[in-house]
């Protein structure tokens, strides 16, 4: 009885490797083909991504901006008044256009809605783990049994080869 839920527990377990090792590769060969996950994201992660990457440039340059006008100031000689008012006045508008542009970024993911997903529930009230296919195809299988040690030397993996080039 104990060698059969061994032997059990082991098989399982391997297959269970394998399964996971053959998802990886699928995933792993998507991405390439996809150029990565930019186009599994969502409109509003999409928006939120941009307006986090425009509000750090927008800082850096800010900042630059903020060192040079202090630089000139505490020279003087270099900068006349009238040319630090129009200095001024330019960060002002800066400062306006990105308030607006913030503004319609929150309007644009005000107008997406909240999109909560539900939940998967059993019978019992129980969340129940959301289960995702995958397409392996020969290439994958191919390329999982190339780099298990076990399978690598296999008559396995050359069966594998013939079969795939008919």
């Amino acid at each position: 009885r104990e060698a059969v839920v061994s032997t059990q527990s082991t098989g399982e377990a391997r297959l269970k490797n394998l399964v996971e090792g053959l998802v990886s590769a699928n995933h792993h060969r998507l991405d390439l083909h996809t150029g990565g996950e930019v186009g599994n994201t969502s409109v509003r992660e999409q928006l939120k991504i941009l307006q986090q990457v425009q509000l750090e440039e927008t800082k850096r340059r800010h900042e630059r901006e903020k060192a040079i006008i202090m630089k000139e100031a505490k020279s003087r000689s270099k900068m006349s008044n009238s040319e630090a008012k129009a200095k001024a006045k330019q960060v002002a508008l800066e400062e306006e256009q990105l308030i607006r542009q913030r503004e319609a970024n929150e309007t644009a993911l005000a107008a997406i809605g909240n999109r909560k997903r539900h939940k998967n529930t059993d019978v019992m009230g129980m969340e129940m783990p959301r289960l995702r296919s995958h397409r392996i195809n020969m290439k994958d299988l191919i390329f999982l049994c190339e780099n298990d040690p076990f399978l690598s030397k296999s008559n396995t993996l050359y069966k594998l080869q013939v079969s795939s080039v008919k």
